[in-house]
């Protein structure tokens, strides 16, 4: 059985890595990449955040957030500013579509996991910490590698 779950375990890890591979529409009829729509929800979450701050919000290199925000700006879903008197940070807000996004991305989310948590809020508080542990024990195995 302790392999079965570890076996499941990798098999919900490449379906998440297969899925975040796929663009979707999220409301705006333009196919978004996982990184786009990511830094869409960083802009929206985040206002009057610079490009490093949102680059350590999400984890990634200022470089990849100059790269990705320019394909949004192209598409219409993010504007970029600058602050008066402070010509070298670069900052950025969503339009209108852009929020369309956001919303469209948040509610994706929520009907991607209103199953698991229907079973997670049905179970004892020993259960739920127990599976806790274990996600948290995976995360640190992973992090040393």
């Amino acid at each position: 059985m302790n392999a079965k779950i570890v076996e499941m375990l990798y098999q919900t890890v490449n379906i998440f890595n297969a899925e975040t591979k796929q663009p979707r529409d999220y409301g705006t009829e333009q196919l978004m990449y996982h990184s786009e729509v990511h830094l869409i929800s960083a802009i929206f979450n985040h206002k009057e955040a610079n490009a490093s701050e949102l680059a350590q919000v999400l984890g990634i290199t200022n470089g990849a957030v100059s790269q990705v925000a320019n394909r949004l700006v192209k598409k219409g879903l993010i504007e970029r500013y600058k602050l008066a008197g402070n010509k070298k940070e670069t900052y950025f807000l969503c339009t209108e579509k852009g929020e369309k996004v956001h919303y469209g991305h948040e509610d994706y989310h929520e009907k991607v996991l209103v199953e698991a948590m229907k079973y997670i809020d049905s179970l004892d508080h020993d259960k739920v910490e127990a599976i806790a542990t274990f996600l948290n024990k995976v995360n640190e195995g992973v992090s040393r590698m």
